[in-house]
């Protein structure tokens, strides 16, 4: 399974009425709070790289997913079960074009609604949660699949899990 981003989000005021926005609104804070618990790794949003926790100064976001959203179902052969995922980067992210008119202020009432007035760039998972986590200014992220070696994980670090998400 594949997901589309729409950069352009909306939101409603105490009327209902419906607005549209390019940026998250200006109270998301420019540096998250440091909690106490802090995971082993963290994944830097701004290279996609792996740091240590310990070498992060300030707070982080913890993503919870489905992993069936991140790829497509390889089966086995012999059993028919699922055996692993495979992402061939076809997460879409979508964003207007601007416009030349909207670049210099003006303005029609020209809907944008078809697809030319759209760019779609393809990505992998991680190149999706680089952009919603850039778009709200978060620069750090734990999720388990980058930040947890896999082939080490131990029944009592699975219970430990419930900690980068208890603390927050």
């Amino acid at each position: 399974m594949y997901i589309s981003y729409e950069c352009t989000q909306w939101y409603t005021n105490k009327e209902q009425e419906l607005f549209q926005y390019d940026r998250p609104p200006k109270k998301i804070p420019t540096v998250l709070p440091k909690p106490e618990f802090m995971p082993t790794r963290l994944l830097r949003i701004s290279d996609l790289k792996l740091v240590e926790g310990s070498q992060v100064h300030e707070g982080y976001c913890a993503l919870s997913y489905s992993r069936d959203q991140s790829g497509d179902r390889l089966l086995d052969e012999v059993t028919g079960k699922p055996k692993r995922r495979i992402d061939e980067g076809k997460h879409r992210i979508i964003r207007k074009r601007r416009r030349v008119k909207e670049f210099y202020g003006t303005n029609d009432d020209d809907e944008l609604d078809n697809e030319k007035d759209l760019e779609i760039k393809h990505v992998k998972f991680e190149g999706l949660i680089q952009q919603i986590c850039l778009q709200f200014n978060i620069k750090y992220v734990w999720y388990d699949q980058m930040c947890i070696n896999q082939a080490t994980l131990t029944a009592p670090s699975r219970l430990s899990l419930n900690s980068v998400f208890e603390k927050r």
